[in-house]
């Protein structure tokens, strides 16, 4: 878990304590989503890596496209 999270200033102000409050909820949720998926077989570590098919971006035709014609190989 990231340090930063844990370190709250006091003085700071409320919605910057609630953005940090909630940024920790999140990554404990986002953790305990990611063990669950481990533990059920629908994503795998491999090579140090997390595989699988829930984790995959859906990405939409015309940013395939734009992303293609962006891409210059290398010679």
């Amino acid at each position: 878990m990231s340090s930063r999270l844990k370190v709250i200033n006091y003085y700071s102000t409320s919605a910057e304590r609630l953005s940090l409050e909630m940024g920790e909820r999140l990554q404990k949720a986002a953790g305990q989503d990611l063990k669950n998926k481990l533990e059920s077989g629908e994503v795998k570590l491999i090579n140090g890596r997390y595989v699988g098919e829930s984790l995959k971006v859906n990405r939409s035709p015309t940013l395939k496209a734009r992303l293609r014609k962006a891409y210059i190989p290398a010679q």
